[in-house]
């Protein structure tokens, strides 16, 4: 018999199980039929067993394989009626109605029930009770090697019946049970997948906003400017830095600053967006990172590759940006000037980037929210709040996290983690 490990995972849940649970009858089936004939000496007519259970087996073989290239629904009805058709003929040629083991047709309505439309359930009920009452016409008896026949025996049915309950409420317990998991590891992905859905729309609207906000300022701005200079180049020389040639300059530094918000918020919410994957080796991280970083964060930095001959698929630009924005977080964290460590290593199939600064650290509130979009502890005029946000969208993306423990006053540590994708052999 095939193994269960035949079975598509592409599969739609339902009938992976039910897949699972067939491998599982196939086997109960073969053992008990063993179990009758050399401990009970039941006469088994394996002429009609035989084939019986090679339908199932071969059905269960080729709907494993190729089950998903067809609607669950028409999957599920074609094996529940041949599961029906070869219980009864096999209990038609083993007692007929005599036989206990006929309660395994409410395992059949249970299927049916969980698996099938309702029109096709109630298809389902009458087929199985036409079944049960063909095998009234049937003319065989359960007869033991002695020629004894089982079926006078009134003990002998009730302990089939006891029998057959036990394992048709495993069957329905195990398939239930199963089903119920997969449906709700289903509902925890598509929740994953709706959240993720809102913070993507949320981030393409702050880049419409970046774009708009850019756009409609970048006409004033410029007019300001243009008035700034000409107010500071017709200023009276006995102003001084004082009166209107210091207002005059002034006005201008405003404006290069304002203009300079505007550059980096459209390069934050906008840059490398649908980057895609290229291969990186790990060892060229640090000399790759410098140019993301300024001159005196470059040198505050100090990089530590666990695993340098690793390669792997990422979007080099935006998983570089990602780490500048912790790096430069980690600086900005420690006004001492303290080294700030990055720890970049590919194991157990994660690339794991952890930062570490010796600031001041941050409260469980502050952590909790770091990562919100325009949530920042920075001075005004220093910092928006989108760094951490577009780092936690990153991780997000490439299906991973981005964790953030803090222990005040001993600093912080921040750890972008995502599965790892290696190049094809």
């Amino acid at each position: 018999m095939s193994s269960m490990s035949t079975i598509s995972e592409s599969l739609a849940p339902g009938l992976r199980w039910f897949v699972r649970l067939r491998w599982l009858a196939l086997a109960g089936q073969c053992f008990l039929f063993l179990i009758s004939a050399l401990v009970l000496g039941l006469v088994i007519p394996l002429e009609i067993v035989l084939p019986c259970l090679a339908i199932t087996g071969v059905s269960n073989f080729f709907f494993a394989r190729k089950g998903d290239r067809f609607p669950q629904t028409t999957c599920c009805a074609i094996l529940l009626l041949l599961d029906t058709l070869t219980l009864t003929v096999m209990l038609y040629w083993l007692g007929g109605a005599h036989n206990p083991f006929t309660a395994f047709y409410l395992l059949h309505i249970t299927i049916a029930a969980l698996l099938l439309p309702a029109l096709w359930t109630w298809i389902g009920v009458g087929l199985c009770g036409v079944c049960y009452g063909l095998l009234f016409l049937s003319p065989f008896d359960i007869k033991s090697t002695s020629g004894i026949s089982c079926c006078e025996s009134f003990d002998f049915h009730l302990q089939g019946m006891l029998i057959a309950m036990i394992l048709v409420g495993i069957c329905i317990a195990y398939f239930v049970g199963q089903l119920k998991s997969a449906l709700t590891r289903r509902e925890v992905e598509l929740e994953a997948a709706r959240l993720i859905g809102l913070k993507t729309e949320k981030f393409a609207g702050l880049a419409t906003l970046a774009a708009g906000v850019a756009h409609e300022l970048a006409t004033p701005l410029s007019t300001i400017a243009i008035i700034s200079s000409d107010l500071e180049d017709q200023a009276c020389l006995g102003c001084g830095e004082s009166g209107c040639l210091a207002d005059a300059k002034l006005i201008r530094s405003e404006v290069e600053r304002c203009r300079s918000i505007l550059e980096k918020l459209g390069v934050e919410t906008t840059d490398s967006i649908g980057e895609n994957a290229q291969l990186l080796s790990v060892g060229d991280i640090p000399e790759l990172l410098r140019p993301f970083l300024s001159e005196a964060n470059s040198q505050r930095l100090i990089v530590q590759i666990a695993t340098p001959h690793e390669v792997i698929l990422v979007p080099t630009t935006t998983f570089l940006q990602s780490l500048s924005v912790l790096v430069k977080n980690g600086c900005e964290a420690d006004e001492k000037g303290s080294p700030v460590h990055l720890q970049v290593s590919v194991e157990n199939g994660k690339v794991s980037s952890t930062v570490q600064d010796q600031g001041k650290g941050m409260s469980s509130d502050v952590s909790t929210k770091a990562g919100e979009p325009f949530f920042t502890t920075k001075e005004p005029g220093k910092g928006m709040g989108l760094g951490l946000f577009l780092v936690r969208m990153f991780a997000e993306r490439m299906k991973g996290e981005l964790i953030i423990s803090s222990n005040p006053p001993h600093g912080s540590t921040v750890c972008l983690e995502f599965p790892a994708t290696k190049p094809a052999p």
